[in-house]
Formats: structure tokens, sequence, C-alpha cells
């Protein structure tokens, strides 16, 4: 099975790559302090912390902001990972963008050739947090700043099919190849609303799709009797990541994967998920 990769849309780019070059891009911050509905923004310094699986020692320490929603749980920060990823997303990214979900507002910072953003956050607490900080950097560089309260796939779903030049989504809370079905269909709406040339970047998705080739690799590297019981044994912790895995299973029931076949298999593993939708 050969998936087409659209020109708006490379699933191969990996916005995990390490790079130290975000350190020379100044970024301003969301202010650390107590905001509506008992949200935090809260300042670490940071000398040492895990980037990629590595250890990334500081020096000087980095001045982290972490947002702490009521529960005291951390809702999102701008980790030297976070600032890699971002970075690596602007570097493929000009002109009109749209933007899925406003983060703490690294990611238009790092862009280096924007004409506007369109910015679609359905929290209106984040928009409160982030929306001054990044109206004032966007007004000092001369780009056009625009900020909408609601949901990225409904405006996607609903409106005039648009022309913008790069789309840029980062509305999951977390990197989970379970995702990746409603993730591709958010992809495959933005495409509708690329102008020519224009490019949809999707974060962590490579990330994502990697997971699900690691899990593949894993199932079926078992003899087939022990697949089923195996996946019946994952089911109550992690049920949509099964229903993923279920339908790999069935493709090679009853097949024994050699170890010299397993890289052809887990390439078909990774072109299904790429266009397999929610």
């Amino acid at each position: 099975m050969r998936v087409p990769v659209s020109a708006g849309f490379d699933p191969d780019f990996d916005d995990a790559v390490w790079t130290l070059d975000w350190l020379r891009i100044p970024v301003r911050q969301v202010p650390v302090g107590d905001y509506e509905g008992g949200y935090r923004v809260v300042r670490e310094f940071v000398e040492q912390i895990d980037v990629f699986g590595r250890p990334y020692q500081l020096d000087p320490p980095l001045d982290v902001r972490g947002l702490y929603d009521p529960a005291g749980v951390l809702w999102m920060s701008d980790t030297p990972q976070e600032r890699m990823m971002m970075y690596n997303n602007a570097g493929r990214s000009q002109g009109h963008v749209l933007v899925g979900g406003a983060g703490l507002g690294l990611y238009p910072q790092y862009v280096a050739d924007a004409a506007s953003f369109t910015i679609i956050e359905r929290s209106p607490i984040v928009l409160k947090l982030v929306g001054p900080m990044l109206q004032e950097v966007m007004t000092e560089r001369g780009v056009q700043l625009r900020f909408l309260v609601g949901d990225v796939e409904t405006y996607l779903a609903r409106a005039e099919p648009g022309g913008y030049d790069t789309i840029f989504l980062d509305t999951w809370e977390r990197l989970d190849a379970a995702l990746l079905p409603s993730i591709n269909r958010l992809r495959d709406l933005s495409l509708r609303h690329l102008a020519p040339g224009g490019r949809v970047l999707l974060w962590g998705y490579r990330w994502m799709v990697r997971l699900f080739e690691e899990a593949c690799a894993t199932l079926l590297s078992m003899p087939p009797e022990e697949r089923e019981p195996w996946l019946a044994e994952q089911q109550p912790a992690n049920p949509r990541a099964v229903a993923l895995l279920t339908p790999i299973a069935d493709a090679f029931r009853g097949r024994t994967i050699q170890r010299w076949e397993l890289d052809e298999a887990v390439r078909y593993c990774r072109e299904w998920v790429r266009q397999v939708t929610a």
C-alpha cells in the first residue's frame, strides 16, 4: 500500500529534531501571576532537562514558564523541547498563517517570514494570557494579528476554502499515536484552505507515527496466536490504541513475520496510519 503524499503536507517532516538555533531568537513570555478562574503562570529556572529523550544542560539556566489549571495540573509550558519543535515548524512557515491553538505564543514569534496570523483558540483564558503579549510583538514587527475564539476543526469544516500559505495545528495535549485518525481529519480539512504552494504543519506528527510504528513492530514480532490475547490485555488501559492496532492484526492474521520481513511490515503500518481518519 502506498498513500499519495499531498503537495501541501509532508508526512516525513520531523519537528522533533535537535537544534540550538532557537536560542538565537529572543521570545517574549507570558507574565507570571494568578489569572481568572484559578489559572496560574509560574516561572522556573531550568538547568537540566530531557529533550527528545536525551539530557540537556543549560548554562545559564533557562527561564521556563508553566501554565497550571485550577486543579494545579500543568497544562502547557515553554520548555526547550517545546521551543525546538515550535522553531522547527516556524522554519517551514511563511505568508498568511492560520494557527490552531495559541499555546504560550512561541510559534508566531519564531516565524520570520509572516505577513499575518489568524489564531483560533478555544480557551478565552489562554487568549487573555497570550493575546496582549503577542499583539505587542506583532505590532512591533508590523505583522497583522487576528484572534478568534472557537474550535479550529469547526472553523475548517464550515469556512469557505481559504488561501492560507501556512496552516499550523497544535491543539492536542499530548503526543499519542491513538490521536492520529482525528489529526488526519484535521489535516484533510486544512488542505482545502491552502493557497497554491501552501503547507500544512502538524505538531509532533512524525513523532506520533513513529510511536505507532514501534507498537506495530511489537505486535507483529509476536507469533500470530499471541497477538489477539496481547491486544485484549492492553484494552483496559488504552482502548483507543488497541482500536488502531486491531486492523493491523487483522491484515497480518495468521502470518508469521520473520525478522527480515519486519521493516516492510512496519512500512505498511506507517502508510496505513497516515491515511486512516476518524
